[in-house]
């Protein structure tokens, strides 16, 4: 007997949109986050800070949130999530608008926002196989629109960003972040309502994620070499870009131009990955993407012209907007659905561990020896990579088309 199977685009349509507003929230708050800090104390130190405080939250909540999800489902985790998000970063404004913003104020508040974060993002990223299956997509195409999604945004966010806060304030750019938070509830409330019986999967220990990962060659071997690029994550936007700009007297469009760039190279490499993802391998991008981000860093160092830092810094977001989607696409795809939940918190708490820790340790570099010597250092460690992943591309080179897709994958 054969079953006819219903395609339903609303649900995959729905987690698109939400990614797309929840990005857009997050570029923008990466622009106007450091530029209120920086703003009102003066001080890289505190932006650190504060930006330690944004990062360190996920840590946790990230090893937490997988049990959540597999207790209560992943709509109501991230519908959840985000409604506390959006309370928390509409008091904001409220505390501004009545003289009480201290900066440590605003960090504790960000580190309340940033508990949430990971959790409804793990949930959200979650929902991708089964609303891919229900659209007729595969998993590779859903995971290089999401990335290209988020390329666009990181152009469109942090120009966005630079625009309001020039023409409307910071009091004014805290009330367009919390406009935004307040779509991506609806969003999440749309999915939440329209969501479908829960199906029971076995509970599965954290000790039973590890082994599932560790036995998977790929797997194993895609997300180690991934976590080197998050020492550059967050300090990039939080830091080294508001640091780079303040210290050469630009405005916060020209910092906004810069995330900007990054982000078109990242929108483009995710489009060309969702199109060409069964022949790109996995260790060519891997050894590119490592290269994008010497260059990013070489440019800045050399103090070279605007224009060639701009153009230089678009190039390369191409690689990691390629790179981002099929990491993201080897996860959901060659783990199953018991498993998702937690390998995702697992995946997750590695990277914020690693960002807070770089946060917190460029931000005092850049303190104690200035820019330059941070530049210099990144660059050097960027370089070993790119020299280690090279050496090493023939044994990981592993050709996108032996990951399986989730719609034959752990069915038995």
């Amino acid at each position: 007997m054969s079953l006819s199977i219903v395609i339903n685009k609303n649900p995959w349509r729905l987690i698109l949109a939400t990614e797309a507003f929840s990005s857009l929230t997050n570029q923008f708050l990466q622009i106007l986050l450091p530029w209120y800090v920086l703003a009102s104390t003066d001080s890289i130190l505190w932006a650190g800070i504060v930006g330690f405080c944004s990062l360190l939250p996920n840590i946790f909540s990230a090893v937490f949130g997988g049990p959540v999800i597999d207790k209560i489902g992943r709509s109501k985790t991230m519908l959840l999530c985000e409604v506390c998000q959006f309370a928390l970063l509409a008091s904001i404004p409220i505390l501004i608008s009545k003289g009480c913003a201290h900066a440590y104020l605003i960090g504790l508040i960000i580190f309340l926002v940033s508990f949430f974060d990971a959790p409804g993002k793990m949930a959200r990223t979650a929902l991708v196989p089964s609303f891919s299956r229900y659209a007729g997509e595969s998993i590779n195409r859903t995971t290089g629109l999401l990335k290209a999604i988020d390329g666009f945004m990181t152009v469109a966010g942090p120009v966005l960003g630079g625009l309001v806060i020039a023409s409307c304030g910071l009091l004014g750019a805290w009330d367009v972040s919390a406009v935004f938070c307040a779509i991506i509830v609806s969003l999440c409330l749309t999915v939440f309502s329209n969501r479908k019986a829960r199906v029971q999967r076995p509970i599965i220990s954290y000790g039973g994620v590890w082994q599932h990962v560790w036995k998977d060659d790929l797997l194993r071997r895609a997300l180690l070499f991934t976590l080197p690029t998050f020492i550059l994550g967050e300090s990039w936007e939080l830091l080294i870009l508001p640091a780079y700009v303040y210290d050469h007297g630009f405005t916060s469009i020209y910092l906004g131009l810069l995330g900007a760039a990054f982000g078109l190279g990242a929108f483009l490499g995710a489009l060309w990955f969702s199109k060409s993802s069964k022949t790109m391998r996995f260790a060519t991008l891997l050894c590119l993407n490592y290269i994008g981000y010497l260059l990013s860093v070489l440019v800045l160092y050399f103090t070279l012209p605007s224009f060639i830092v701009l153009a230089t810094t678009m190039l390369c977001g191409l690689p990691f907007g390629a790179f981002g989607a099929q990491v993201t696409g080897i996860v959901l795809s060659r783990t199953p659905a018991e498993l998702r939940s937690k390998t995702l918190a697992l995946y997750t708490a590695c990277t914020y561990v690693l960002e807070s820790v770089s946060v917190l340790g460029i931000a005092f570099l850049i303190s104690c020896c200035g820019l330059q010597m941070t530049l210099k250092s990144i660059s050097i460690i960027f370089a070993g990579l790119v020299m280690v992943s090279f050496w090493t591309r023939k044994r990981n080179d592993f050709p996108r088309e032996f990951l399986p897709e989730d719609k034959n994958i752990f069915t038995k």
